[in-house]
Protein backbone atom coordinates (compact mmCIF):
# COMPACT_ATOMS: atom_id res chain seq x y z
CA UNK A 1 0.00 0.00 0.00
CA UNK A 2 2.49 2.59 0.80
CA UNK A 3 3.98 1.96 -3.10
CA UNK A 4 0.77 2.69 -4.31
CA UNK A 5 0.38 5.47 -2.40
CA UNK A 6 3.69 6.76 -3.49
CA UNK A 7 3.23 6.16 -6.90
CA UNK A 8 -0.39 7.90 -7.00
CA UNK A 9 0.87 10.48 -5.51
CA UNK A 10 3.55 11.14 -7.64
CA UNK A 11 6.40 10.72 -4.57
CA UNK A 12 9.49 8.70 -6.33
CA UNK A 13 6.59 7.39 -8.93
CA UNK A 14 9.44 6.75 -11.25
CA UNK A 15 11.92 5.01 -9.29
CA UNK A 16 9.04 2.87 -7.87
CA UNK A 17 7.29 2.07 -11.17
CA UNK A 18 11.15 0.87 -12.20
CA UNK A 19 11.93 -0.89 -9.32
CA UNK A 20 8.69 -2.05 -7.60
CA UNK A 21 9.61 -5.30 -6.67
CA UNK A 22 12.92 -4.78 -5.25
CA UNK A 23 11.76 -2.01 -3.21
CA UNK A 24 9.07 -4.39 -1.55
CA UNK A 25 11.48 -7.11 -1.11
CA UNK A 26 13.73 -4.63 0.59
CA UNK A 27 10.87 -3.79 3.34
CA UNK A 28 9.95 -7.05 3.58
CA UNK A 29 12.77 -8.36 4.28
CA UNK A 30 13.26 -9.11 7.61
CA UNK A 31 15.89 -7.02 10.02
CA UNK A 32 18.72 -9.05 11.78
CA UNK A 33 19.71 -7.46 14.84
CA UNK A 34 22.12 -10.20 15.70
CA UNK A 35 24.24 -9.39 12.00
CA UNK A 36 23.26 -5.77 12.85
CA UNK A 37 25.10 -5.46 16.28
CA UNK A 38 27.64 -7.95 15.11
CA UNK A 39 28.96 -5.83 12.09
CA UNK A 40 28.82 -2.31 14.70
CA UNK A 41 31.29 -4.41 16.74
CA UNK A 42 33.38 -5.35 14.36
CA UNK A 43 33.48 -1.96 12.85
CA UNK A 44 34.58 -0.57 16.52
CA UNK A 45 37.23 -3.00 16.56
CA UNK A 46 38.54 -1.82 13.39
CA UNK A 47 39.26 1.59 14.63
CA UNK A 48 40.36 0.74 17.47
CA UNK A 49 43.23 -1.03 16.18
CA UNK A 50 43.80 1.38 14.07
CA UNK A 51 44.36 3.65 16.47
CA UNK A 52 46.66 1.33 18.76
CA UNK A 53 48.48 0.74 15.41
CA UNK A 54 48.89 4.28 14.86
CA UNK A 55 49.95 5.25 18.61
CA UNK A 56 52.29 2.11 18.05
CA UNK A 57 54.06 3.99 15.75
CA UNK A 58 54.62 7.08 17.20
CA UNK A 59 55.96 4.89 20.40
CA UNK A 60 53.37 6.30 22.04
CA UNK A 61 52.97 3.65 24.90
CA UNK A 62 51.34 5.81 27.51
CA UNK A 63 48.64 6.70 25.32
CA UNK A 64 48.24 3.07 24.39
CA UNK A 65 47.70 2.26 27.48
CA UNK A 66 45.42 4.73 28.78
CA UNK A 67 42.80 4.52 25.85
CA UNK A 68 42.59 1.11 26.77
CA UNK A 69 40.91 1.89 30.10
CA UNK A 70 39.68 5.82 29.38
CA UNK A 71 36.61 5.97 27.20
CA UNK A 72 36.54 9.79 27.14
CA UNK A 73 40.80 9.74 26.38
CA UNK A 74 40.15 7.27 23.47
CA UNK A 75 37.30 9.44 22.30
CA UNK A 76 39.88 12.54 22.07
CA UNK A 77 42.37 10.54 20.41
CA UNK A 78 40.01 9.23 17.79
CA UNK A 79 39.52 13.18 16.79
CA UNK A 80 43.16 13.35 16.62
CA UNK A 81 44.29 10.85 14.17
CA UNK A 82 40.77 11.78 12.30
CA UNK A 83 39.18 8.55 13.09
Amino acid sequence: MAIDYCISYNILSVFLKKFRSEVLGMLLEEFDVDKYERTIREEGREEILELAGRLLEQNRLDDLKRMAKDAEYRERLFREFGL
